[in-house]
C-alpha cells in the first residue's frame, strides 16, 4: 500500500529534484513578458467592469474615456517609476527588499504584509473572474460558481506543487493570444461602429457630489490595473544580462500593452453603450456586440480565462517567494522558508490556496465585492516602495559628483516623489470610498498580519537569546550522576529491550517503575520480575485515581528534587506500527507521558522502539525490490 501511495504521489507531483539540479532561470524579454506580465494584463478582464460600474452609479457613463485615460496615465507613471526601481536595484527582489533595505525592517514588514494580502486577493479575483466568464457562457452553472472557483484553485495548487517547467512558451501563447483577441476586437469594433454610426453614451449633467463620488469610485476601481506591477519589478534576477536594462524594457512593454488593452475594451464598451456587469463581464458583452457570433465570444472567453489562470498561478510562486523571504528574516514561521523534494515552498502554496478559496466561497465568487478589497495592499506597497526610492536617490545625490549623474538622480527623485504622491492619493481614495464595501477587511488583514509578524519576530528573538552559546557556557559542568528509570507496564519483550538499553548506558542508579492500577496485576508483575533476576529493583507506584501519567511525573520529579544536579533518563517502550489505523490503538498514554516528562528540568526521555509484525513486514517489503528490478 505504501508503495502504491508513493507511486501515486510521484505521478501527481513528479520525481524529486536534487538541489544541485536547480539552475537559475534566465529569460529574454520575449519570454519574460508572459511569465511576469500576466498579472497586469489579466486585469483587463475585470478592470473595465469596475470602472463602468462605478460611473454608472453616478449616471456618468459618458465619462468612461476620461477615466480610462486617467487610469492609463497612472499606469504609465508608475511604470516609469518602477523601471527606475529596477535599474537602480536589479537584485532587490521586489518592494519588500527595497523598503526593508532603504526604510528599515519596520516598514519592510508593512510592505510584506500588504503584498501578501494583495497576492491573496489577486488569486481570488482572478478565479472569480473566470467563474463569471463560465456563468455568462453557461448560465446553468451560475449557482455553482463558488464550487467551480474552489475546484480551479485546487488545480492551481496541484500545478504549483508539481512545478511545471518550461512553461514560458505556453504562457507566451496565452499572453500574445489575449492581446491578439483584443486587437482584433478593436479593429472589428471600430469598423462596425463606423458603419452603423451609433452614438456613444453621453454624460448626464452632474452635480458636484455626483462627479466626486463617480470619478473617485472609477479611479479606485480602475486602479486594479496597476496591481501586477510589483511582480514585474521583482523579476530582474530572472532576466538574461544585462538584467537591469532587459527587466526595465520588459516592464514598460508589459505596462504599455496592458494599458492599450484596457483602453481598447473601455472605449469599445463606451462606444457600444454597455452600462455595467449586471448583464455579464463587459469583455464578453463587448465581444458579443462587436462580433455577434457565438464562436468568437467563446474564443474571447477562453483567451480571457487562460490569461486569468496564468496570472493566478504566477501569484502562487510569488507568494511563496515573499513568504520565504519573510520567514528567513524571522517574521513568519521558519517552515515557510523550507522547500520539499520538488524544490517547492509547499507551505506558501497551501497557505495562498486555502486563504483564496475561503475568500471565493465567502463572497460567492463575486468579482465586484473582491475588487473593493483588492487595491489596498498593492498601493500600500507601491507608496512605501516609491518613498524608499526617494530616499535612495537623495542619498546617492549627496555622494554623486558627476553633473550627468546628479541630473539623472534629481530627475529620478522627482519621478519617484510624484509616483509616491499619486499612489498615496489613490490609496486614500480606495480606503475612503471603498471602506464600507470591503476595503476595511483588507486594512484589518494587513494590520493583523503586521502584528502577527512582529509577535513571531519577538518570539524568535527571545528563543535566539535563550539558546545562543555564551562564553560561560563553553565549559559546561557535567551532571554529578545519572539515574535511569525504565517504565514497565507488564513484563514483555519491549520492556526487556528498554531494560537492556538502560543497562548498557551504565547509569549511577537504575530502577524499573510500574504503576498500580489494579492490585492483582501489580502483584503479578512483582512475581514475574522476581523470577527473571534482572538485578534491577522494581518500584510499584500507587495510583488511587487510576492515572498512569501523574504518579510517574511525581516520582521522577522527586528524584530531581532530591538531587538537583543529577540527570534522570526515563526509558519508555514505544510500539512502531505498520498500518495507519494501528496508530489509534497504541502509544496514546505513552505519548502523553513523554510530552509531559519533557517539561521537567534535567529529565531526558528515551523512546525505545519495538517494531510490531506489521511494521517489520512493511520494512521487508520496502527493502526487497519488485520482480524484474535489479538489486543494488
Amino acid at each position: 500500500m505504501r508503495r502504491i501511495l508513493q507511486g501515486l504521489r510521484r505521478l501527481v507531483f513528479g520525481q524529486p529534484i536534487a538541489t544541485d539540479a536547480l539552475t537559475p532561470v534566465t529569460l529574454r524579454t520575449r519570454l519574460a513578458l508572459p511569465v511576469f506580465g500576466a498579472g497586469m494584463l489579466s486585469a483587463v478582464a475585470y478592470a473595465p467592469d469596475a470602472v463602468v460600474d462605478a460611473l454608472r452609479r453616478g449616471s456618468q457613463q459618458g465619462a468612461i474615456p476620461y477615466m480610462a485615460v486617467g487610469v492609463v496615465s497612472i499606469m504609465l507613471l508608475l511604470g516609469f517609476a518602477y523601471r527606475s526601481n529596477v535599474r537602480a536595484r536589479p537584485d532587490n527582489l521586489g518592494d519588500y527588499g527595497t523598503v526593508r533595505d532603504l526604510l528599515g525592517r519596520r516598514y519592510g514588514v508593512v510592505t510584506g504584509a500588504a503584498l501578501l494580502v494583495d497576492y491573496l486577493f489577486t488569486v481570488a479575483v482572478s478565479v472569480a473572474a473566470v467563474t463569471q466568464l463560465v456563468a455568462y457562457l453557461i448560465p446553468q452553472l451560475r449557482p455553482w460558481v463558488g464550487l467551480i472557483g474552489v475546484g480551479l484553485i485546487g488545480v492551481m495548487t496541484l500545478v504549483g506543487l508539481r512545478v511545471v517547467r518550461d512553461r514560458a512558451r505556453v504562457l507566451l501563447a496565452v499572453w500574445f493570444g489575449f492581446l491578439l483577441v483584443v486587437a482584433v476586437m478593436l479593429v472589428y469594433g471600430v469598423a462596425r461602429h463606423a458603419a452603423e454610426a451609433s452614438s456613444p453614451i453621453a454624460a448626464n449633467p452632474p452635480t458636484t457630489w455626483t462627479i466626486v463620488l463617480a470619478y473617485a469610485g472609477a479611479i479606485a476601481s480602475g486602479a486594479v490595473m496597476v496591481t501586477g506591477i510589483e511582480h514585474l519589478a521583482s523579476a530582474a534576477p530572472n532576466h538574461a544580462e544585462p538584467r537591469a536594462r532587459r527587466a526595465g524594457r520588459t516592464l514598460l512593454i508589459a505596462v504599455s500593452a496592458s494599458a492599450a488593452a484596457f483602453l481598447t475594451v473601455s472605449l469599445l464598451a463606451w462606444s457600444y453603450r454597455i452600462t455595467g456587469w449586471a448583464d455579464g463581464p463587459i469583455l464578453l458583452q463587448t465581444a458579443e456586440q462587436v462580433f455577434r457570433q457565438p464562436v468568437t465570444i467563446w474564443v474571447v472567453a477562453v483567451a480571457a480565462a487562460a490569461i486569468l489562470y496564468a496570472a493566478a498561478t504566477a501569484v502562487f510562486r510569488r507568494f511563496s517567494i515573499l513568504a520565504s523571504s519573510l520567514a528567513r528574516d524571522a517574521y513568519l514561521p521558519r517552515q515557510l522558508s523550507m522547500t520539499n523534494d520538488r524544490l517547492v515552498v509547499r507551505g506558501g502554496i497551501l497557505t495562498v490556496a486555502v486563504a483564496s478559496a475561503v475568500m471565493v466561497v465567502a463572497t460567492g465568487a463575486n468579482v465586484e465585492t473582491l475588487i473593493h478589497m483588492y487595491v489596498v495592499g498593492a498601493f500600500a506597497a507601491i507608496v512605501l516602495s516609491q518613498v524608499a526610492m526617494v530616499r535612495h536617490c537623495t542619498e546617492r545625490l549627496q555622494l554623486a559628483t558627476e553633473p550627468g549623474d546628479r541630473r539623472r538622480l534629481a530627475r529620478d527623485r522627482v519621478l519617484h516623489g510624484t509616483a509616491a504622491v499619486v499612489a498615496a492619493g489613490v490609496w486614500i481614495i480606495v480606503a475612503v470610498f471603498n471602506f464600507l464595501n470591503g476595503a476595511w477587511l483588507a486594512i484589518v488583514m494587513i494590520i493583523g498580519l503586521v502584528a502577527l509578524m512582529h509577535a513571531i519576530n519577538r518570539h524568535y528573538a527571545a528563543v535566539r537569546g535563550d539558546v545562543t552559546l555564551e562564553r560561560k557556557d563553553r565549559n559546561v559542568a557535567l551532571p554529578s550522576a545519572t539515574h535511569g528509570v525504565v517504565l514497565v507496564a507488564q513484563l514483555h519483550r519491549p520492556a526487556m529491550r528498554a531494560l537492556a538499553y538502560a543497562k548498557a548506558a551504565r547509569h549511577s542508579s537504575l530502577e524499573a517503575v510500574g504503576v498500580q492500577i489494579e492490585a492483582d496485576a501489580a502483584r503479578e508483575l512483582q512475581r514475574q520480575w522476581g523470577k527473571i533476576d534482572s538485578g534491577v529493583p522494581l518500584v510499584i507506584l500507587d495510583s488511587p485515581y487510576r492515572d498512569l501519567v501523574r504518579p510517574v511525573l511525581d516520582y521522577v520529579a522527586s528524584i530531581h528534587r532530591s538531587s538537583p544536579r543529577d540527570v534522570v533518563v526515563v526509558y519508555v517502550p514505544e510500539y512502531i506500527v505498520g498500518r495507519w489505523w494501528e496508530r489509534f490503538l497504541h502509544n496514546k498514554a505513552t505519548k502523553r507521558l513523554r510530552s509531559q516528562l519533557l517539561g521537567l528540568d534535567s529529565v531526558v526521555v528515551s523512546a525505545v522502539p519495538w517494531h510490531l509484525e506489521s511494521a517489520r513486514d512493511r520494512r521487508a517489503a520496502e527493502e526487497v525490490p519488485p520482480p524484474g528490478e535489479q538489486l543494488p
